[in-house]
């Protein structure tokens, strides 16, 4: 393992915890802190700088996005997901910044927090219909069939590798995913024709790290709107920026495009303009910290795994790709200012009773 570390740093890969990295890492915190600093904390809508969240195709690049990213071999993330639920995405340690960063959890425990917050905030009973949608490898349809056996749940990705690994999960007696009442589609949500997902059909419409990739948010929520029966309730968890970047909202010139082509991160207060036919129960914003402490173990994972990694499922060039992509994630997005300008959006949203479909 040495020897393959030594070949790494000889090529500029610096691995996590090395003295280079750290310093690369702080010095970048440091650098963004001063420049998000800077710019005004606004509540001025998007349309107002000449951009349309509500215009266009619902989503864009998705075969590009999955090529690119989802569809990396099931090896790559089973090296740094957490062990039970493989949630690719945020993990919740705490609420403020000193909580989150003396929390004792581990990975896996924060990852259940995440879901067991989401789930609360959501209102799940237990005995609804629920559709999933950009469901990733499952885990919150793993936490809530270990919790609710008899909820009907629909779950929708456009990935081939995670749809296999949920596949794979179904046909084992042992995981909460076999449960009968659970259905996979393999496609992408804007694609699919209401009547398939069944109008007026979901008592709760999940959407979990999906909406960084919607290009059309009043497409989105209307189609959602769709799929809620009367009074049903959607939840969204989704990274958010804390002011609103208007020069940031080209995927094109964004580090978010460079790694999710198509993919936007949306300010926080913009969500809920253009949720037309669902009224806001509630929305919190949860510190970016969790984040930066999610990515940092994703990053020390990585290289723990690293000798059955290289060569055998990456390439020197995949290395570098990845581990950049941990590092910028953490120091452009969620580190600086405390994690108080990038962090997590949750939105609970009800359709109005009464409300016809379409």
């Amino acid at each position: 393992m040495t020897e393959l570390i030594d070949k790494l740093t000889a090529q500029g890969i610096r691995p996590h915890g090395s003295q280079a990295l750290s310093l690369y890492e702080q010095r970048l915190t440091r650098y963004f802190s001063r420049e998000y600093r800077s710019l005004a904390d606004s509540d001025t809508p998007l349309a107002d700088y000449g951009i349309h969240p509500s215009l266009g195709p619902m989503w864009q690049r998705t075969d590009e996005l999955m090529a690119e990213h989802y569809d990396e071999s099931v090896e790559l993330f089973d090296a740094f997901l957490d062990r039970r639920f493989k949630a690719y995405s945020m993990a919740y340690y705490g609420e403020s910044p000193n909580e989150i960063r003396d929390s004792c959890s581990t990975l896996e425990q924060a990852q259940e927090a995440k879901l067991r917050l989401i789930v609360a905030r959501a209102g799940v009973r237990g005995n609804e219909r629920v559709l999933s949608i950009g469901c990733g490898f499952g885990p919150l349809e793993t936490y809530l069939l270990a919790h609710w056996p008899d909820l009907s749940i629909t779950s929708i990705t456009p990935s081939r590798v995670q749809a296999n690994y949920i596949r794979r999960c179904m046909q084992d007696p042992q995981h909460p995913l076999s449960a009968r009442a659970m259905h996979l589609i393999e496609g992408d949500f804007g694609a699919i024709p209401v009547a398939e997902l069944g109008a007026q059909r979901h008592d709760l419409v999940f959407a979990v790290g999906m909406f960084e990739h919607v290009h059309n948010l009043a497409a989105a929520f209307g189609k959602i709107g769709e799929l809620l029966r009367p009074g049903g309730r959607a939840f969204l968890h989704l990274i958010v920026s804390r002011p609103a970047f208007p020069q940031f909202m080209d995927s094109k010139d964004t580090l978010v495009g460079r790694y999710f082509p198509g993919g936007r991160i949306w300010p926080f207060r913009e969500i809920p303009r253009h949720a037309h036919g669902l009224d806001l129960e509630g929305s919190w914003y949860l510190n970016g910290l969790n984040y930066w402490r999610t990515l940092d173990e994703w990053h020390w994972r990585f290289w723990a795994g690293m000798e059955d990694l290289a060569g055998r499922v990456l390439s020197e060039a995949a290395i570098r790709y990845w581990n950049d992509y941990f590092s910028l994630c953490k120091v452009v997005l969620f580190a600086p200012l405390e994690g108080a300008v990038y962090g997590n959006g949750h939105y609970l949203f009800r359709k109005q009773a009464g409300t016809a479909a379409g």
